[in-house]
């Protein structure tokens, strides 16, 4: 495995967090979720998208 590698089963747990962020931020559009949690959830977001953009380990 390369380092910083991550394994299949990690890649797709953080596509569904990207995607819960995405709705969650799709609300906060609205005004449903107050400005300091946005922001939050925005960088949390650009965590787990950067960590996408790491390569996948081969399969075992």
């Amino acid at each position: 495995m390369q380092p910083g590698a991550l394994p299949q089963f990690t890649r797709t747990d953080l596509d569904r967090l990207k995607l819960a962020a995405d709705i969650i931020l799709r609300l906060a559009e609205d005004d449903a979720i107050p400005g300091p949690l946005e922001e939050e959830l925005i960088i949390f977001r650009d965590r787990v998208e950067h960590a996408l953009l790491q390569p996948a380990s081969p399969a075992a």
